[in-house]
């Protein structure tokens, strides 16, 4: 009898799971990317060596570099840049090489840029967000798809009376209401 819908709420599980694992295991590369007002690219990588361009708010400015793997630590050199930075690959620590530069190493390029280079972005949602957006909706489609039931045991009607499409109404707006819940529950997730 309600075939159909049964059909379509897997379908939209399916999708929502397709969903969720995608946002979950999906790691944005650290070819590029943007903090405190300076965009970093990787031109071109070589033999652990990446070059790198730099640009700023400043459309007239721009500047190149370069990061060298050398083992545990990242070794970042920038042309217009009197300091060379290294950042630690296990804990993303950054830090200058001893005795070199004047003054704030950090005023033009923050240590979060330097963690951004290394590390990459994280993840769009961490698996215990994803599991915990699944379950809501799940518990959503699950007051939809026993609607019936429920309806019996608010109204303590008996299973020879069939509700009508519009008696579950209020049910199934309550279901709705729950996947929509799940649904601004992952947005927070993502932008958080």
């Amino acid at each position: 009898m309600y075939k159909g819908r049964n059909i379509l709420l897997i379908m939209i599980c399916l999708v929502g799971v397709s969903l969720l694992t995608f946002l979950t295991l999906f790691e944005r590369s650290n070819t590029g990317g943007v903090a405190d007002g300076v965009r970093y690219i990787v031109v071109s990588e070589e033999d652990g060596v990446k070059t790198l361009e730099f640009y700023f708010k400043d459309p007239d400015k721009k500047s190149t570099g370069t990061a060298t793997d050398a083992g545990d630590v990242v070794i970042i050199s920038i042309d217009d840049s009197e300091f060379t930075y290294t950042v630690d690959k296990k804990t993303f620590e950054v830090g200058v090489k001893p005795g070199e530069g004047t003054g704030d190493p950090f005023a033009v390029y923050t240590e979060k840029l330097f963690k951004l280079m290394v590390k990459g972005k994280d993840r769009f949602i961490k698996f215990w967000q994803a599991i915990t957006v699944g379950a809501v909706a799940l518990a959503g489609g699950a007051v939809i798809l026993f609607a019936e039931e429920i309806w019996h045991i608010i109204h303590k009607k008996g299973e020879e009376e069939i509700p009508e499409w519009q008696d579950m109404r209020g049910i199934k707006v309550f279901g709705g209401a729950i996947i929509g819940a799940a649904a601004v529950l992952l947005i927070v997730f993502i932008l958080i």
